[in-house]
């Protein structure tokens, strides 16, 4: 895997993805609403890999996340 902004292989390994916030925030990735009073798709990102050389933040979805999104991929906007 290569960092997509300055093109480098060193990428750390995967680690947590966490706030300093007591309560658990992580980032969410969302899609559009496919119909009116849907939920949006979301996918909660809570891994993430840093670029060594520019420091990028590249997050990650774990396994169960992947999945959901897998899942539901031909339905998304």
């Amino acid at each position: 895997m290569r960092c997509g902004v300055c093109g480098s292989d060193r990428l750390s390994p995967v680690g947590e993805l966490t706030t300093e916030a007591l309560a658990p925030n992580f980032l969410h990735f969302k899609f559009p609403r496919p119909k009116l009073f849907r939920a949006r798709p979301t996918f909660v990102a809570q891994f993430a890999r840093a670029c060594r050389d520019c420091g990028t933040l590249f997050p990650c979805l774990g396994d169960y996340e992947r999945k959901l999104l897998d899942d539901s991929v031909d339905g998304l906007a």
